[in-house]
């Protein structure tokens, strides 16, 4: 009896490099990730002491331009009151932040910048600021709601107790903040894993809210303004390029994410509870301490997020030039 004749498939070239060009493109995903996780970790280990002073200035509810509250005032009384190690606080926490939070928001950018391109067939052009807000507003919203309670850890390690620092390293300052809220919800008859989640996620309205504002103003000026003077031919791709555009995005994202970081700083070390939420919180800010009670910190958290942006940028080019990555 005759056996049936055998068929043979034959993929086509072309369909064999679709596929092997997206497992490149997909691996250069991955590998953004991880450059963006190790330039925002980089740049926030050498921006901590200015964050620490920043966030003890954030965390002064007296009336604008008292005495004391200056940038320097508060670095020199930390010195010397609680040693110059003090200006390492919350280190850990803070890398730990970036690997999530900063990892995503900005490894996490193109990926959405691609997808929401290919989604609109071309009607969100790559040179338009829209396709970039959108791509940075999804990217950011992920990682921020991630990283809240690694954030609102960082920021508890970071404030001021003058009975000493209650938290002795990271995990500590998990699992008392956690118990604190669970013990908490047992006293008001609810959940304690209920309650110790929404202790660590407390503040996560400004935290989100922040993260998009940051990202918005931070990842799409440095895009547009690197896209705009390469296509004006007043710079090409360089180190030089990433150090200006990166400046100018560092001022940016100081000025429109400050007062959101103010609050947020606020909410997450309101152990007592005075504010009801981020709304209440803002009402309150207005009405003790003025429209400048926003801008507290100011200084410092443009040295410290326009140094930072300025590292993380031009690390992260380097990094990206490493894996055999295409500039951002």
């Amino acid at each position: 009896m005759a056996s049936a004749p055998t068929t043979i498939t034959v993929t086509p070239l072309e369909e064999k490099v679709a596929v092997v060009e997206q497992k490149i493109h997909n691996s250069q995903y991955a590998l953004k990730f991880v450059g963006a996780a190790i330039s925002n970790m980089a740049s926030s280990a050498f921006c901590n002491p200015t964050d620490i002073i920043k966030v003890r200035q954030q965390l002064r509810t007296h009336a604008p331009g008292a005495r004391g509250s200056s940038f320097l005032s508060v670095g020199v009384e930390m010195a010397r009151t609680e040693g110059i190690l003090s200006l390492t606080g919350g280190i850990s926490a803070s890398m730990l932040r970036e690997l999530v939070y900063s990892g995503i928001r900005m490894g996490t950018y193109e990926y959405f910048k691609d997808t929401l391109h290919d989604v609109s067939q071309g009607a969100l052009t790559r040179e338009g600021l829209t396709l970039k807000i959108a791509a940075a507003s999804i990217a950011a919203t992920i990682g921020s709601a991630l990283a809240n309670p690694a954030d609102l850890v960082k920021v508890r390690m970071q404030a001021y107790y003058p009975n000493g620092n209650p938290y002795r390293n990271l995990p500590h300052a998990f699992a008392s903040i956690y118990q604190d809220g669970a013990q908490k919800a047992i006293t008001a008859g609810a959940s304690p894993i209920y309650g110790g989640l929404r202790a660590l996620y407390r503040g996560v309205e400004a935290t989100t809210i922040r993260g998009i504002v940051l990202s918005a103003t931070q990842i799409c000026s440095y895009d547009q303004i690197k896209q705009s003077m390469k296509k004006r031919g007043i710079m090409k791709e360089g180190v030089p390029l990433h150090f200006v555009a990166s400046t100018f995005a560092g001022f940016f994202c100081s000025v429109t994410s400050n007062p959101v970081d103010v609050v947020k700083v606020r909410l997450m070390n309101d152990k007592t509870h005075q504010y009801k939420g981020a709304f209440d919180c803002i009402r309150q800010i207005m009405v003790n301490e003025g429209p400048f009670g926003f801008f507290k910190g100011f200084g410092m958290c443009w040295a410290r997020l326009g140094t930072h942006t300025i590292l993380t940028f031009l690390i992260f080019e380097r990094v990206r030039y490493l894996f055999g990555i295409e500039a951002m």
